[in-house]
């Protein structure tokens, strides 16, 4: 009776500690994927001359039709908000992608890109594409339009694409 209760008693503090440890290992996880979530500046919204500029996510796109050799095809859903007195003209090709080596990706044009003139006070959700390499690294989104002072610019830690 005394070994058969050592037996029950080891069983049940081996149980209690594993199931123990295995509630402990979740939040790391959780906390992880937040760490990593808080390091891009995805959701995040910047401004520049009174104008609101907002990537929601930053995605892998199906697309059958897409064949570039050894890229893949990417969406940045853009929200804007125009809170100037004047209309203000923005587009998809005013922003592209950067490497942390400094390599440029332009925006790959595509049917539903966004571009147009947004009135005073009015919003603007559009798709931005970029054609990227299948082993990149992480990104920064840049906006920058052609022609405009370099302090005229803003930028989006935005990391890898979602799949």
């Amino acid at each position: 009776m005394n070994n058969y209760k050592k037996i029950t008693i080891a069983t049940a503090t081996i149980l209690t500690l594993s199931t123990t440890m295995a509630g402990c290992s979740a939040p790391k996880e959780d906390s992880l994927k937040q760490t990593q979530q808080a390091q891009t500046d995805i959701a995040k919204k910047k401004v520049i001359t009174d104008i609101e500029m907002t990537p929601k996510k930053f995605t892998y796109k199906q697309d059958d039709s897409f064949h570039e050799k050894g890229k893949e095809l990417t969406v940045i859903p853009m929200h804007i908000v125009n809170k100037t007195k004047s209309e203000f003209g923005v587009g998809a090709g005013d922003f592209h992608l950067e490497t942390k080596d400094g390599k440029k990706i332009e925006t790959f044009g595509y049917h539903d890109s966004f571009g147009d003139v947004v009135s005073a006070g009015k919003t603007l959700d559009g798709n931005a594409y970029f054609a990227i390499p299948k082993d990149g690294k992480d990104y920064t989104l840049v906006y920058h339009p052609t022609n405009a002072a370099k302090e005229q610019t803003l930028k989006w830690t935005i990391g890898l694409p979602k799949k």
